[in-house]
C-alpha cells in the first residue's frame, strides 16, 4: 500500500540586532530569520564543524539543515562543545531537519556535518 506522507514546517525568528534576514525553503518547508547565518557547503566522510562563535552567536537557538544530495546520507550532530554531542540525526537524501531550542535547554555551540560516502552538498541555517 502506497502512502502519501506530507510534512510541513516553518521556523520564524524576529530580527535581532539589525542583521540582514533571509529565507530558505524546500517545498513546503521554510526557514525565515532576521538575525542568522546561512551556510551553503559540501562535506565528505571527514566531519566538518561549524562553531556559533565564528558567526558572532553565543548559541544556536534555531537550526535548519537541508541535505541537497540525491543519494548520500548526512549525519548532523548538535554539540554542546567541540567534542560533546547532545543530539545526532541521520538526514536522508534530500532530507530536512528543522529544530528550535529555547533558553531552558543546553546551549548548542557546535554543529558537525559528515557524509556517509562521497561528497554531499547541504544548506545550514543558524539563528540566535
Amino acid at each position: 500500500m502506497a502512502r502519501n506522507n506530507n510534512f510541513s514546517a516553518t521556523f520564524s525568528q524576529d530580527a535581532g540586532d539589525g542583521a540582514n534576514g533571509f529565507s530558505e525553503s524546500s517545498g513546503t518547508k521554510s526557514f525565515t530569520s532576521g538575525d542568522a547565518v546561512k551556510i551553503e557547503g559540501s562535506v565528505s566522510t571527514v566531519e566538518k564543524q561549524h562553531s556559533t562563535v565564528n558567526f558572532g552567536f553565543a548559541q544556536a537557538d534555531g537550526i535548519y539543515f537541508e541535505n541537497r544530495s540525491s543519494s548520500g546520507i548526512v549525519t548532523l550532530k548538535f554539540n554542546t562543545d567541540a567534542s560533546t554531542t547532545s543530539h545526532e540525526f541521520k538526514v536522508p537524501p534530500n532530507g530536512l531537519v528543522v529544530v528550535r531550542f529555547d533558553a531552558t535547554q543546553t546551549a548548542i555551540t557546535f554543529i558537525g556535518v559528515t557524509a556517509s560516502a562521497g561528497t554531499c552538498d547541504y544548506v545550514l541555517c543558524l539563528a540566535e
